[in-house]
């Protein structure tokens, strides 16, 4: 054999034992396969041992064989296609994405340089670009990581359906291709399909059991799926095994805070950040935590951080538009809502928060549309199953339908108002109500069929969550029905209310306290001590309006403070709202924080006064002291977070001058 025969021979050893070795996972020894049969004068060789630095995670030493590989053949398509990686990898995708395009001018079918170039375009946000990238190097080669890719890509145009198929035929090019089963998962979970979502996560375990990511991507769904107790078991499984996974502990923070466990969720969060602190959506789910706990400013500043390290998740910016809207900045916060439900547009939950924003500045165009995504929030409530249509503004003449209580008492007051307005269509309406209520609203609607359970009716051509009419009926700020009174006081209580109150004083009804079970009753509900200075205006006497939840603080007055009670007659009555609907027209002023009694004395059209926090539930709008859902309400505000002193102050001038006016 000549000279150049026995090199060339050596040279072709020396690739195809460097080759072997690799495919072996011998990397090391690959390299120096390469070194001792002089393949690294040669521009395969050099491109072979910019591969082997690229599996061992060596991007800039990859970067540097290939440019010498170069130098030696600059028209080397895998050497540019190769290079092009490598920058990606150091995050110069501009400059990687130009090495891609060089591979492909030197070889326009380059199957793996189209690829290349869609995975550098998808990073760099150009999803329809990618898409076309990865179809152009499917069309050279099917394979599985294009198919899977090109899957991705799809999905985040919200592509769902071509984005799941693309997912099934990477698992069927590649069955142990973990990010395809991943991929369906997540594309189901979008779609709202949470079982067929698990089944494919169950699946990738089934090939992987170990694998964290498919055991977080499976509590997640859980979380989506609201079975929250089954996804904590999943997360804390996780924990326990690998308790030093940032992610783990991310995802454990936001069950528990689903769960209402606000300070458990707070301490994974912040544990989440010890293990890693550069990662910005920690600190996102760390402000959520801290959002439910009240500790706005906290909140606010662990949103800059997030934002100094680059956040721009959904969760951040949902984050930080409850922060901004809790600060008063709406316009900001309505932005970062948008934001949010770009990146997530399924988020319910978003969704609903984005609604109350938008009804609280009276924009209730775009409010109730927003508002119907509370069906979907896993917190949300209503009185039953749905098994007729839901009503959407169809004609209803005798037509029948069912309007459904849902969420609270107040709730129901309030929004009972456009019963009548469904009724005078011409339909047949049943409407389902708390008990406590049914009474009184029997009363107030004597042709629609009140009762607080179906039982045996049925027939329905169309059901409606009660707080739902006001978007099917097209209402808007000016249009809220203010036929006010809508409801009214039994005349008989009324009257022996009026003989137990006698005509002494300048009688002024009171409530404190909230339904506990409401996840912000914190902050609206008011310790009865506050009340005090009220108590102090001559000729003034509190009267108990309270039930239920709060009694015990009316044994724990202030000294030389006094509130008169009925006790049990009005505070545990199973008749209690007749009872204090008879007892509130007989008085003369309501003074009460945000519970059921304002919406109550609001709907007899009763004088009321609310005490409301700085920024207070959406339906008491923004900025203002007068309520265009109750006409006889004046509504003061916190000038500050916490601030209850500057209310009552607020509160006790003007009730001096309404008693002096009497």
């Amino acid at each position: 054999m000549s000279k150049a025969g026995a090199q060339q021979q050596a040279l072709t050893n020396a690739l195809t034992g460097a080759v072997e070795r690799i495919q072996a996972g011998r990397l090391d020894e690959a390299i120096k396969t390469l070194q001792a049969g002089g393949a690294l004068k040669n521009p395969v060789g050099r491109n072979i041992l910019g591969d082997i630095y690229l599996k061992q995670g060596k991007p800039r030493e990859a970067l540097k064989a290939f440019d010498q590989a170069l130098k030696l053949a600059p028209s080397f398509p895998e050497a540019h296609c190769n290079r092009g990686v490598a920058l990606q990898e150091m995050g110069r995708l501009e400059e990687a994405l130009k090495a891609e395009e060089r591979a492909l001018r030197h070889r326009p079918d380059y199957a793996m340089a189209h690829y290349n170039r869609g995975n550098v375009l998808k990073e760099l946000g150009q999803l329809d670009e990618a898409i076309t990238a990865y179809e152009r190097a499917l069309k050279q080669k099917p394979f599985a990581e294009a198919r899977l890719n090109r899957g991705t890509a799809l999905a985040g145009k919200n592509r769902l359906v071509e984005a799941l198929a693309d997912f099934r035929q990477a698992r069927a090019l590649k069955p142990d291709l973990i990010g395809a089963y991943l991929g369906e998962a997540r594309a189901h979970g979008k779609l709202g399909q949470y079982d067929e979502a698990l089944a494919a996560i169950q699946a990738a375990l089934a090939v992987e059991p170990d694998n964290v990511e498919a055991m977080v991507a499976k509590a997640s769904l859980l979380v989506r799926a609201e079975r929250l107790d089954a996804a904590l078991e999943v997360i804390d499984g996780l924990a326990a095994r690998e308790p030093g996974h940032a992610g783990v502990r991310a995802m454990r923070s936001t069950v528990l805070r689903e769960l209402g466990r606000y300070e458990e969720a707070l301490k994974e969060a912040d544990e989440a950040i010890r293990l890693a602190p550069k990662d910005p959506d920690n600190y996102a789910i760390r402000a959520l935590a801290l959002s439910e706990l009240g500790r706005v400013e906290e909140q606010l500043e662990t949103l800059k951080t997030a934002e100094r390290l680059g956040a721009a998740s959904a969760t951040y910016f949902h984050g930080r538009a409850i922060a901004l809207t809790d600060l008063g900045d709406l316009d900001e916060a309505a932005a970062d809502y948008e934001r949010a439900l770009a990146l997530d547009p399924e988020a319910a939950k978003v969704h609903h928060h984005y609604a109350m924003l938008l009804l609280s500045t009276g924009d209730f165009e775009r409010g109730w549309a927003e508002h119907e995504w509370r069906v979907r929030d896993r917190d949300y409530r209503h009185g039953s199953a749905r098994a007729a249509p839901t009503w959407q503004g169809e004609p209803l003449a005798a037509k029948k339908i069912l309007i459904m209580r849902e969420q609270g008492l107040g709730d129901t007051i309030q929004f009972g108002r456009f019963v009548p307005a469904v009724a005078a269509t011409g339909a047949q309406v049943t409407m389902t109500v708390q008990r406590p209520l049914k009474a009184m609203f029997a009363r107030a609607f004597p042709t629609v069929d009140v009762t607080d359970e179906v039982g045996m009716r049925g027939g329905f051509d169309y059901e409606a969550p009660l707080m739902s009419l006001p978007h099917a009926l097209g209402t808007r700020l000016e249009t809220i029905p203010r036929n006010v009174p809508y409801l009214a006081a039994d005349e008989a209580r009324a009257e022996k209310w009026r003989k137990r109150l006698g005509e002494e004083g300048f009688k002024v009804g009171v409530a404190w306290q909230g339904n506990p079970e409401y996840f912000r009753d914190r902050y609206r509900s008011i310790p009865l001590g506050r009340f005090e200075p009220l108590a102090a205006v001559p000729g003034v006497r509190l009267i108990s309006i309270q039930a239920i939840n709060g009694l015990d603080q009316l044994e724990a007055l202030p000294e030389g403070m006094n509130v008169e009670s009925f006790g049990d007659e009005i505070g545990r009555n199973p008749d209690g709202f007749e009872e204090v609907a008879g007892l509130m027209a007989n008085l003369d002023l309501i003074v009460s924080s945000d519970t059921v009694s304002v919406h109550l004395a609001g709907a007899l059209g009763r004088p009321v006064w609310v005490a409301l926090r700085f920024r207070p539930d959406w339906r008491w709008m923004h900025g203002r002291t007068d309520s265009p859902w109750y006409p006889t309400m004046r509504l003061f505000r916190q000038p500050r977070h916490e601030d209850w002193d500057a209310v009552f102050a607020e509160i006790v001038e003007a009730l001096r001058e309404k008693v002096d006016g009497a």
